[in-house]
């Protein structure tokens, strides 16, 4: 299996273990589990979890020397799910999606300029082409968009930028799996210092409220966060954050299968639009080595 192979396989895994986040979430709010304390042990579960299976496997760890920028890119990955999560009191759930999901587009033209990635013509088209897609999907709802709302998925979008251009440098010569439990665990730490003192780290909702919450550590943030770091080591940033435009359309069918909710005619237009953007960008023939 060539790198390139690889890379964009764990994009898309990723983008499959990330696009059941909302559905766990809805399911878990409904049994009364409370918001803050859920994304702190959504983390602290995830790091736990592969703690355990490096401890068990004896894996390789990162170099000391490489936990405190890891570290770091788990404090941005904290910021970008708190501010994610702060915007939804004061604008739509699809247009906080529509604005979250204009940050391929960012990483591209900064990947372009900071590391050197190519940006021609069918890569801009591609990426154009999968944006809308995803665009169809989320839909068009731009009522009620608050300026406040708007600024924090705007900071949302920064964070998880820098995230992934700043991931390529880090993960260099780290193994994945490692990285994903040093990065996860600070920001576990991170969330739990920001959920204690508004409430505390009591979840609620019992016991079908944890396992619920389990299952979110485990398949929506343990495995994607280890699948986005690989792929993006394999493939580069710019590339990685484009496949990643899949996972509203995965939410969708996860929606539909698990909450019997109807997809409709945009989101089927959307599916294919942005499964057509994605494989343009496939088709376009790699660098023998993701620039870095």
């Amino acid at each position: 299996m060539t790198r390139e192979t690889r890379g964009t396989l764990a994009v898309f895994g990723s983008a499959a273990g990330y696009s059941s986040l909302p559905i766990l979430g809805k399911l878990a709010l409904a049994e009364g589990v409370r918001v803050l304390p859920m994304v702190a042990w959504r983390f602290l579960i995830a790091s736990a979890a592969l703690w355990l299976l490096i401890a068990l496997g004896h894996r390789r760890l990162p170099a000391r020397g490489r936990w405190l920028p890891l570290g770091a890119l788990g404090v941005l990955y904290a910021v970008n799910a708190t501010a994610y999560l702060a915007a939804l009191q004061w604008v739509s759930a699809s247009l906080a999606s529509l604005v979250f999901f204009t940050y391929p587009a960012v990483v591209i033209v900064l990947a372009a300029v900071f590391l050197g990635e190519p940006l021609s013509r069918p890569r801009l088209l591609a990426t154009v082409l999968a944006m809308s897609g995803c665009a169809l999907i989320v839909g068009f709802d731009v009522e009620g968009g608050e300026p406040l709302g708007l600024l924090l998925i705007l900071i949302a979008v920064a964070f998880v930028a820098v995230y992934i251009l700043w991931g390529k440098s880090v993960l260099r010569d780290t193994p994945a799996r490692g990285a994903a439990a040093v990065s996860l665990l600070a920001t576990g730490i991170v969330m739990a210092l920001v959920a204690a003192p508004l409430g505390g780290l009591a979840l609620g909702g019992g016991a079908r409220g944890a396992v619920l919450i389990g299952l979110m550590g485990l398949i929506a943030t343990a495995a994607p966060v280890t699948l986005l770091l690989a792929g993006i080591r394999d493939i580069g940033p710019g590339q990685a954050a484009v496949y990643a435009t899949v996972e509203p359309l995965l939410t969708v069918l996860w929606a539909s299968l698990l909450l019997g909710e109807r997809i409709t005619t945009p989101q089927y237009a959307g599916g294919l639009v942005l499964l057509s953007g994605v494989l343009w960008l496939r088709l376009q023939r790699p660098p023998a080595e993701p620039p870095g």
